[in-house]
């Protein structure tokens, strides 16, 4: 017993060459999409670019171009985790597959640090270690489009100036509310910055407004690099495979623990399973979203920018509460509800989008059956399409947001009708 639990804690330490090795892979696939000066191009029209919902830096900067920037922030935010002494857990997974899927949607170099600036102003302020609230400001870069919105409208002397200090803002306020509103979904939303930042987002962009100021960033939607991105992809997922079967997942019974697991957080795999059980849950779990996507190929639908992005953020919370068995009814929901409602057609963008990160609301299946999932899926994609226009598109965890308010509506009427225990 002893032995084994040296083992997995050796085990665990080797973990942070995971996401450094996804980040080199990036970089060899963005070389291979665009072997000459378009890719450096391509990468700065990207950090330039305004951002937004739905935005894909593949139509921007090109295929190539999308990959150097996610490599980039990956990189970055793994040294930042590592300079700071945090074990590679399942909780720096999630946060890492969800900084690098979204550089393919909406983050980049630049518009991320000033709210990772933010971040660490506000752990200055409290008088404790940056490393507290590194997570919380990662995942706060989900409102990076703001800083990106202010570089591009706001004329050239004061650009950098509104831009700095609204990311300032942002990750200084954030930390405080993600708290706050973990006691308010009580663990079922994955994505709590999400729903933080659609709530921080909703009132600066009320602000904004108020002064005239509107949000109408133009989306974009390419079909660029589909077969390379498809082979990106399953390098990946095979890769996180093989992983976990050398570090000790051979087995069913190795691995089927995992999904006993409600997924209600925190639900951190990697310390509650195993290092290898954990990174073959990752690929099934980044399996189902890829599957899923490309059973739609006859429908027109084909991997860019934010779908690769929607199967990293399932990839990664693949260590962090999501595994097939509480995935797979709030999709069903969710696809439910887009066949049956007229205005939803099942292979448009936002649709798709929402029907792999719905499975943020997997807790919710785990926690109270399948069917509990399956409508917890479709009151989301009613309720997603509607919530973009309350922050202006500015929050790329849309998702998380939208969760939340699901959280709001439906845990309680769960709990409501759910049979009381019987007493002995």
């Amino acid at each position: 017993m002893l032995m084994e639990r040296i083992d997995q804690s050796y085990l665990s330490r080797q973990l942070h060459v995971v996401p450094l090795v996804l980040s080199g892979l990036l970089a060899v696939f963005a070389v291979l999409a665009q072997p000459d000066i378009s890719l450096l191009r391509g990468f700065w029209a990207i950090q330039i670019s305004e951002t937004g919902l739905i935005t894909d830096p593949v139509a921007t900067g090109g295929t190539g171009a999308a990959l150097l920037n996610a490599a980039l922030v990956l990189l970055l935010s793994t040294l930042l985790i590592r300079k700071l002494g945090l074990p590679f857990t399942g909780a720096a997974f999630a946060c890492l597959f969800l900084m690098g899927g979204f550089a393919m949607l909406g983050k980049n170099l630049i518009n991320i640090v000033p709210i990772a600036v933010g971040g660490w102003l506000h752990a200055l302020y409290r008088r404790e270690r940056f490393a507290k609230y590194v997570y919380l400001t990662l995942y706060g870069t989900c409102l990076s489009p703001m800083v990106s919105f202010l570089m591009v409208r706001v004329r050239p002397g004061l650009r950098w100036v509104a831009m700095g200090s609204c990311g300032l803002i942002i990750g200084f306020l954030l930390p405080a509310i993600a708290g706050f509103t973990t006691r308010i979904h009580q663990g079922y939303n994955l994505y709590n910055v999400g729903f933080a930042a659609g709530i921080l987002g909703l009132g600066i962009a009320s602000i904004f407004k108020g002064f005239g100021v509107e949000f109408d960033t133009v989306g974009s939607w390419s079909q660029e690099g589909h077969g390379l991105l498809c082979v990106m992809m399953a390098l990946i997922l095979l890769g996180l495979f093989l992983a976990g079967l050398s570090m000790g997942c051979r087995s069913w019974k190795a691995y089927r623990h995992i999904l006993h697991h409600s997924g209600r957080a925190v639900a951190d795999f990697v310390i509650l399973d195993g290092p290898g059980a954990t990174l073959v849950n990752m690929a099934l779990v980044g399996a189902v979203g890829l599957g899923y996507l490309l059973a739609l190929y006859p429908l027109g639908v084909r991997l860019n920018g934010p779908l690769v992005c929607c199967v990293f953020a399932m990839t990664g919370f693949g260590a962090f509460g999501k595994h097939p068995r509480n995935v797979l009814p709030v999709m069903t929901g969710a696809v439910l509800a887009a066949l049956l409602m007229i205005e939803l057609p099942i292979n448009a963008s936002g649709v798709l989008l929402a029907t792999l990160l719905c499975t943020c609301l997997a807790p919710i299946a785990g926690q109270f059956g399948w069917y509990w999932g399956v409508a917890a899926g479709f009151v989301h994609m009613t309720i997603v399409q509607n919530t973009s226009i309350l922050h202006g598109g500015m929050n790329l965890y849309n998702n998380g947001f939208a969760a939340g308010l699901v959280c709001i509506l439906l845990v309680p009427v769960i709990e409501a009708v759910k049979p009381e225990p019987q007493e002995e």
